[in-house]
């Protein structure tokens, strides 16, 4: 057989990692200055761009900071994409797939595209040379984003014995992509021109390695690796056939003629199925998912801010007359999607990166409460509110369905049986569906009672299914000696629980509609680790927990507030649910989806890996199988019959305990390092910094829930109860004014059987003269839709998320509702034409958004040092005694990374001690000051 050696050259850009974005960014004006002089040099030169066009945002503004043209390189690139050499797109970034919104994934892609339309062509295939784990629904949004084919390489996993380069990748929906598998990385054939000299025996070997595994006669060769800032000058040794032998054909090659020519062979390839995150041949670091989690809950809340909140509110301010600021809406989705790449979000960075996102999303949030505040006064001014009183309250309810709940005002209750789906509705007294009663620490409504016990955890019944939940809500706490990418146990550990705490429990409320219990207590921890990382200090200090436990009348749903001071380090934190239910899987939440998962995992046998496999295996892997697994919004676990779901809002992680079938909720980890040497994985994830901000000292707050049901997840209004909990309501105030709405108004509805399709957005049109909903069947089974506007619809059909539209896809619209068939898994995208209703605004009326938080007061309580001088001496030692290899190719890269991690850790403590001086200081001085004044008197 002859082999066509296809040479793909690119550059992976991480815009932060181990050096935040302004030190990188840098970097990007003499790459692209490389690149264009190789494009003039070599006229049949290809180059990636990695998939990203934020490296061409960010290259212009460096571009623009040194005072040179950017026009002239913008038609530089323009010119070298319609030529068909330079590849950009589909993507703005390169995320983590597994810790974002469904709305952000799709947005990511959308900006991607419109971006790369601006200079030509988008390249159309998916390019996930590094995330961390590929989630179930990838094939398919990708497909409606108009992408042919897929590069992956993390997450894969196929028998030892039947490793193959290419494979179908299935989506739940049935979605099939071909895709190409980078078994032996995105690097295998980095540099080969600068090693002319070996150039030839690289390519043969490499050759040698992949031949076992080919499914056609075209070998995938990668030629780039991490910020490769000098294009590889290979094609003179292309053009001159140098590198040819009888048996194998060099040519260079880019990712969509790579993957037709696998096609053209069609070659039977296997089907791999859902979710990829395997560790075995290449790690996926299930660790990132609780990694530095006040990033994940920030970014939840940002998510939620943008998606749930300003874009619906000013998509029906448009509507009804008013401005959109789309400029500002894009400006804001850019900004966050930038906290959103893999290394980022997941929270593997030096802590300089993770100080520059929590910038971004004080920044971001800045646009969104102006966003937010004024679609909402437009709305109110638009209200009539002349019959009711002095001072109105309403909330908007971003759920396109009605919802019974509680709504809580300067410590009232109102239960509001009907709250106006999509809409607002005007806060009155109701009668109370399903009261509370409170005896002692027993609290029970007309579905579910509640015990809380002495130590904290609490007992629940319920009626529907007659099960008691015992022992839920314990807090676990464990050593870990990991380091930002896995957590990993010291070889001494030992457990501590909440329950061997003094707790203090005192009632908040006792309402008919609301109770609220308080849960106090101080967790006594070790420290941190010893210095040898085997097992934790002998040295304790107290964890201060505040929880909050609340019941609704006529609710099932337990939810929980924990609030956390975290005053120590190298642990992780768990939440506890036994569930005493018999089942061999779990059910949880993944964007687009809700993933089955098998709770007992056999281990691997590596012994049944072959030697040609393990040639081709490079970098970190995970020892053993993965028994943490993403839990987006739910989990769940049932016997058909009955069932427990856990919801939470931002907390991604969980396992399951084979005691009782336990949910186990991480709520944080607490490391120090990027990367360390430990027990739980095998070779080399990344540099060996100190990360002291990674140990997460700072007071953090959790909310999750429990929820019993009735029948498998998708009978028992598991998915509606995850939705409802993750989709806040918002209050707001108005005065007595005229008007044209009403004081209770829809303006959409989305019903479904069974409730198993969820809305992930509502917005409007890219083009403006529509509004786009978003939805998704969250069942194995076929269903359906209807959808129901208050505004005129003059046409509705279904779109790609490019919001173009598809053919035959023309829904039949009456009296303003439609319905469409939901494939099961599937994801739909809805263009609905609609009319403009404009309706004045009242200018004089007042408007406020009501918000009603009061933080814990943990002041009394310490944290241990964040940096000592005894860290800074331990890094400038490992530096020094580290220095000799400096010069050497192979100790290099660690001699620098020693290096970088003392200059960060001496940063990291003068800031420290900058922040205790500036307080003193400010103190010493107005001091000073006041004895102006008073020295005479004294």
């Amino acid at each position: 057989m002859t082999w066509n050696a296809q040479i793909i050259s690119h550059t992976h850009w991480d815009r932060e990692w181990y050096l935040n974005s302004p030190y990188t960014n840098e970097w990007l004006v003499p790459f692209f200055d490389q690149l264009f002089k190789m494009f003039e040099k070599e006229e049949a030169y290809q180059f990636v761009l990695d998939g990203q066009m934020a490296m061409i945002d960010d290259y212009f503004e460096e571009l623009a900071k040194g005072n040179r043209p950017v026009y002239k390189y913008r038609n530089k690139i323009r010119k070298y994409v319609k030529e068909g050499r330079l590849f950009i797109g589909p993507y703005y970034l390169q995320p983590d797939w597994q810790l974002l919104s469904e709305e952000a994934l799709v947005r990511n892609l959308l900006i991607g595209h419109k971006k790369a339309s601006e200079y030509g062509k988008c390249m159309h295939v998916g390019w996930l040379l590094d995330n961390f784990g590929q989630i179930s629904q990838t094939a398919q949004i990708h497909k409606e984003c108009d992408i042919q084919g897929l590069y992956v390489w993390r997450g894969v996993e196929m028998d030892p014995r039947q490793v193959r380069s290419e494979f179908i990748w299935e989506a739940p929906d049935g979605t099939r992509m071909p895709s190409v598998y980078l078994l032996n990385s995105y690097r295998n054939v980095m540099r080969l021109a600068e090693y002319a000299e070996i150039m030839k025996r690289r390519i043969y070997d490499e050759v040698d390695k992949l031949q076992d595994f080919m499914t056609t006669s075209n070998m995938l060769m990668m030629n780039g690796y991490d910020q490769e800032m000098v294009p590889d000058d290979i094609q003179p040794y292309i053009k001159t056939k140098e590198l040819d032998t009888e048996h194998i054909k060099v040519t260079q090659s880019n990712p969509e003629r790579y993957l037709a020519s696998v096609l053209e062979e069609e070659p039977d390839l296997m089907t791999l199925q859902g979710a990829l995150y395997s560790g075995r041949f290449i790690a996926v670091f299930p660790g990132v998912m609780s990694s530095r989690m006040y990033l994940k809950l920030q970014n939840d809340a940002s998510q939620k801010a943008i998606e749930h909140h300003a874009e619906p509110l000013s998509m029906l301010d448009y509507f009804l007359g008013g401005d959109y600021e789309a400029s500002v809406l894009d400006k804001a989705w850019e900004l966050l999607l930038k906290n959103h790449p893999h290394d980022s979000i997941c929270g593997v960075s030096i802590d300089d990166v993770h100080q520059d996102m929590e910038n971004r999303t004080r920044d971001f949030h800045f646009l969104m409460d102006h966003q937010i505040r004024k679609a909402v006064m437009h709305l109110a001014k638009r209200i009539n509110t002349k019959q009711l009183e002095d001072e109105n309250y309403f909330v908007y309810n971003p759920s396109p369905y009605p919802r019974s709940e509680v709504i809580s005002i300067n410590g009232e209750n109102y239960y509001m049986d009907h709250i106006e789906s999509f809409g607002y509705t005007h806060v009155k007294k109701e009668q109370v569906v399903g009261k509370i009663n409170k005896e002692g620490n027993h609290i029970e409504n007309n579905k579910i009672k509640v015990i809380i016990n002495p130590n904290g955890a609490f007992d629940l019944y319920h009626k529907a299914t007659n099960k008691w939940y015992v022992g839920l809500g314990i807090l676990e706490d464990k050593g870990d000696a990991g380091d930002e990418y896995n957590y990993s146990y010291p070889d001494t550990d030992k457990s501590y629980y909440s329950t061997d705490s003094d707790v203090t429990i005192t009632d908040l409320m006792v309402t008919p509609e609301k109770v609220q219990v308080e849960i106090r207590f101080d967790m006594d921890l070790p420290t941190g680790i010893t210095k040898d990382r085997k097992k934790r200090n002998h040295e304790r200090m107290n964890m201060p927990v505040r929880q909050v436990v609340t019941m609704e009348a006529n609710s099932e749903v337990i939810k929980v507030k924990t609030a956390i001071k975290n005053t120590v380090k190298d642990h992780r934190v768990r939440v506890l649910f036994p569930t005493d239910i018999t089942a061999d899987y779990t059910y949880a939440g993944s964007p687009f989806d809700v993933v089955k998962r098998p709770i007992h995992m056999d281990d691997y046998d590596e012994a049944m890996i072959p030697d040609n496999v393990k040639r081709v295996i490079v970098g970190a892997r995970e020892a053993k199988p993965n028994t943490t697994f993403l839990g987006r919004e739910l989990i769940d676990i049932n016997d058909g019959e009955k069932g427990l779901a856990i919801l939470s809002k931002g907390l991604p992680e969980y396992t399951v305990y084979q005691d009782k079938n336990t949910i186990a909720l991480t709520l944080f980890r607490s490391v120090g390092w990027i990367a360390k040497d430990i027990n739980t994985r095998i070779g080399d994830a990344g540099p060996e910094i100190f990360t002291p901000e990674a140990q997460c000292l700072r007071e953090m707050s959790f909310e999750y829930a429990v929820y019993p049901h009735e029948k498998h997840y998708d009978k028992g209004n598991v998915l509606r109860e995850a939705d409802r909990f993750n989709h806040d309501l918002l209050t707001f105030v108005t005065d007595k004014h005229d008007g044209s709405l009403s004081p209770s108004q829809s303006f959409m509805k989305v019903d479904a059987p069974k409730n198993v399709v969820r809305v992930t957005s509502i917005k409007r049109s890219e083009d403006g003269n529509g509004i786009i909903v978003r939805l998704y069947n969250g069942s194995d089974q076929a269903t359906h839709a209807t959808i129901a506007s208050a505004f005129h619809i003059h046409n509705a059909y279904r779109t790609n998320f490019l919001e173009q539209q598809k053919q035959a896809s023309t829904l039949s619209v009456h009296n303003n509702t439609f319905e469409l068939k939901v494939g099961k898994k599937a994801i739909e995208t809805i263009y609905i034409q609609v009319t403009v209703d404009t309706i004045d605004m009242n200018e004089e009326a007042y408007v406020d958004i009501y918000e009603n938080e009061e933080p814990y007061d943990f002041s009394n309580y310490a944290y241990v040092p964040l940096v000592t001088e005894e860290d800074i001496a331990s890094e400038v030692k490992r530096a020094d005694k580290l220095k000799d290899g400096l010069h050497n190719p192979m100790l290099r890269r660690t001699a620098l990374e020693a290096k970088l991690s003392a200059i960060l850790t001496r940063d990291r403590y003068h800031e420290t001690q900058i922040h205790k001086l500036g307080y003193q200081l400010n103190e010493a001085r107005v001091s000073r000051r006041v004895h102006d004044y008073i020295k005479d008197i004294h």
